[in-house]
């Protein structure tokens, strides 16, 4: 006898296929997309990969000294004219 967990996974199953025999190629294109996003983002490795990111963000976070002193010498810097024109920001960067 099944158990009602496989029993509503076969039940999944064969909705989804009667689902795909009504449904347009142009709409099939779409879903096995999102299938294959939904797969992939739930992945041993993409879950891997989200971690190792959370863990380079901490990485950043400087202690309150260190950041007082860039702002220190961001206002050093700023009262000698060591600064560049907003408008020359985003030269050289194709976005």
């Amino acid at each position: 006898m099944l158990t009602t967990e496989t029993s509503k996974q076969i039940n999944v199953r064969q909705a989804l296929i009667q689902e795909i025999d009504q449904t347009s190629d142009y709409l099939l294109s779409e879903v096995l997309d999102f299938l294959l996003f939904i797969r992939a983002k739930h992945s041993p490795v993409q879950m891997e990969i989200q971690t190792d990111v959370g863990e380079l963000v901490e990485d950043y976070d400087d202690p309150q000294e260190k950041i007082l002193e860039d702002l220190r010498q961001s206002l050093e810097d700023a009262k000698a004219g060591r600064v560049h024109d907003i408008s020359e920001l985003w030269d050289g960067i194709d976005v």
